[in-house]
């Protein structure tokens, strides 16, 4: 069987729902084993982008108005793992082609220009399958990019409303039956 793009994408991000735990915990484990690869590259919320993560990916920044916006460019062949959504915001892939775990375990193909309206507690994970831009655009009143990304994002689940953390161990729970 030859695997094309798609193929390859749907078997790396596709099995993160196997693993038994909410959706975060197996982003989260899936996540450590990309750890342990040369040349994986990690980033904590509310920090300042790293030279060599920058190098490789990136990240344009602005703050206006109230408004947070983050333009990250993202290489062919790289897999990225978001920081976990503390708000509802849009989403538009601007530049090229990828794949992403949707919030309901399913593998999804796209190309630009593409938008989607990410939810709280959303975590994405991306394949990239040629060189592309994803931007997201915020609320907030914070003054310094640090701040701004330390008040949409988390890494920890755990730190969201303990209501929607409750709502998805419900619905994991009901897909174990």
């Amino acid at each position: 069987m030859e695997l094309t793009e798609t193929n390859i994408a749907k078997q790396v991000l596709g099995n993160i729902p196997k693993i038994r735990g909410l959706m975060w915990e197996k982003i989260k484990e899936f996540q450590t084993k990309l750890e342990t690869i040369d040349g994986y590259v990690g980033h904590e919320a509310g920090t300042p982008q790293g030279e060599e993560l920058q190098k490789i990916a990136p990240l344009k920044q602005h703050i206006e108005g109230g408004l947070y916006t983050r333009e990250l460019f993202m290489p062919k062949g790289s897999i990225i793992v978001s920081m976990i959504h503390k708000q509802n915001h849009p989403s538009f892939l601007l530049k090229g082609e990828l794949s992403y775990l949707t919030d309901d375990g399913m593998v999804k193909r796209v190309k630009s220009p593409h938008k989607v309206f990410t939810k709280t507690g959303t975590q994405r994970v991306f394949y990239v399958h040629e060189d592309s831009i994803w931007c997201c655009v915020y609320k907030t009143d914070a003054q310094t990019f640090e701040e701004a990304e330390a008040d949409v994002y988390t890494n920890d689940y755990r730190e969201l409303p303990e209501e929607l953390i409750l709502k998805n161990k419900l619905l994991w729970q009901e897909s174990q039956v």
